[in-house]
């Protein structure tokens, strides 16, 4: 049966891993709703990662084009609104999101909507360097009255080279599981960390619920705000 009356979702991937991810979440939370195998349509454009990866230092100036090329590539397949599972991708956000034709649904705010509901007000935020140091969730918190904790700057280093060096290629080491349980752990207990933003669409694979911290996985709350937003609940 055809996805008749839900809006089409265009994923706008920069990581396979946190593409795939997403995808299998909005199919899995969808099917669980309407029943049956049914999902909304799904169209999903990626460039080479090494597009991105490769022009890092340089990414105020290139992601954004990359972002618009993307866009424009989902548009054409008729997506009525994207999403982008990478945090750090957002940094374009501010800048390219008042040129697109259609929504793009920013991931930091179904992590704002979860703490509120959850009624959470000190997180622990963990992604790239870029993404710790940087305005991706910030502004999105503005005024909500949360408070986003930071690693300090040896561990945000080492934090961003299991992201690049293993998780953005689906390799999940028991060092990693254990530096991030250690990681969550310390801030939970000595800085009252209430939660851990998995501000990074694959740190699901090192950080789940065995972690003993209750978590705002980023992914899984964009596929809900997706599968709601396509169902004209959002």
């Amino acid at each position: 049966m055809a996805s008749t009356g839900m809006k089409h979702i265009g994923i706008l991937a920069t990581t396979a891993e946190g593409a795939a991810l997403v995808y299998r979440q909005i199919c899995a939370l969808s099917m669980a709703r309407l029943g049956g195998h049914r999902h909304p349509e799904i169209s999903l454009h990626a460039f080479s990662f090494s597009d991105y990866a490769g022009s890092w230092a340089q990414r105020e100036q290139h992601w954004p084009q990359l972002v618009l090329r993307s866009a424009a590539k989902l548009q054409a397949c008729g997506a009525d609104f994207l999403i982008c599972p990478a945090n750090t991708t957002h940094e374009a956000y501010t800048q390219v999101a008042p040129q697109l034709p259609i929504p793009w649904l920013h991931i930091a705010d179904p992590v704002r909507r979860a703490a509120q509901q959850q009624g959470l007000q000190r997180l622990l935020l963990l992604g790239t360097q870029a993404t710790m140091q940087g305005r991706v969730y910030e502004p999105r918190l503005a005024g909500s009255g949360i408070e986003l904790l930071k690693p300090d700057a040896q561990e945000i280093e080492q934090v961003h080279r299991f992201i690049m060096e293993e998780l953005v290629a689906g390799v999940v080491t028991q060092a990693a599981r254990g530096y991030f349980c250690a990681l969550a752990a310390k801030y939970h207990r000595e800085q009252g960390a209430q939660a851990v933003v998995l501000g990074c669409t694959e740190l699901p694979l090192v950080l789940d619920a065995q972690a003993g911290v209750p978590l705002l996985d980023s992914t899984a709350l964009l596929a809900q705000a997706a599968v709601e937003y396509a169902l004209g609940e959002g």
